[in-house]
């Protein structure tokens, strides 16, 4: 029973990871779309900045599905 508790709850980090990472990526795409559009050389660069560090962080997050979780009883 508990490791039925525990697959369950893996399964659903791994799911919310993935979600996770898929919004990031979009919304990382989004704003670097924004950055190329923007005439104000300072502005482009902060959402250039905000951009990447979205869709690095995304890479992290959908890395993870391939590792295994352990929780912790």
């Amino acid at each position: 029973m508990k490791d039925e508790t525990n697959s369950l709850v893996q399964g659903i980090k791994r799911v919310t990871d993935y979600s996770e990472g898929l919004t990031s990526l979009l919304a990382g795409t989004y704003v670097l779309s924004l950055a190329l559009i923007k005439g104000n050389v300072a502005l482009r660069i902060a959402l250039g900045v905000a951009g990447g560090y979205l869709i690095l962080r995304s890479g992290s997050k959908l890395h993870s599905l391939g590792k295994e979780t352990k929780v912790i009883d």
